[in-house]
């Protein structure tokens, strides 16, 4: 009984985590960031708030689910094909950048996850972009999607933090 009450507070929590970044992700696409930065594709990258709670307060697999679902929605709803590569690659050495901060989890704060993770998000971007455009020279622009890596990984993280000391996610 009690193996299954476990699969069930699990999978709620995926399926609200899953509801959050989806949320997060629409909140996005209808701000109009490009008043303040004028870089384009720059994001403030809010839904992984949710995609991170889930990976350390849930499981990495749990949080696979959770981002590629997201992904996989996010592109359906409000994007098209390119966007669901260029957030599927980014996404994708994010994670890579999480497994290595649980290896590491003493050396590494919510902070340092979250710009960890947008700094690799944004490589993983560029990747795409350059092979779906045939272009390397994109990555000539990875230096300033860096410094927005950094100041948007330092908000996920300030939000992060907080948010990982609720119960819920104490007990997951």
């Amino acid at each position: 009984m009690a193996m299954i009450s476990s699969r069930v507070k699990r999978l709620t929590l995926d399926a609200m985590l899953l509801c959050v970044a989806m949320m997060l992700s629409y909140i996005e696409a209808i701000l109009p960031l490009s008043l303040i930065v004028t870089l384009p594709g720059a994001k403030l990258g809010l839904a992984n708030v949710a995609v991170t709670l889930c990976f350390f307060a849930i499981s990495p697999f749990d949080a696979a689910i959770v981002s590629f679902t997201r992904i996989c929605l996010t592109a359906l709803l409000f994007g098209n094909l390119n966007s669901f590569f260029f957030s599927l690659s980014g996404a994708v050495l994010a994670y890579f950048g999480m497994v290595i901060s649980m290896i590491l989890k003493k050396h590494f704060s919510f902070y340092g996850i979250s710009v960890l993770s947008a700094s690799l998000h944004n490589l993983g971007q560029c990747v795409a972009a350059a092979v779906i455009l045939e272009n390397p020279g994109i990555f000539s622009y990875l230096p300033l999607l860096l410094i927005f890596a950094l100041i948007f990984g330092l908000i996920t993280g300030a939000i992060i933090t907080p948010l990982s000391k609720l119960r819920v996610f104490n007990h997951a």
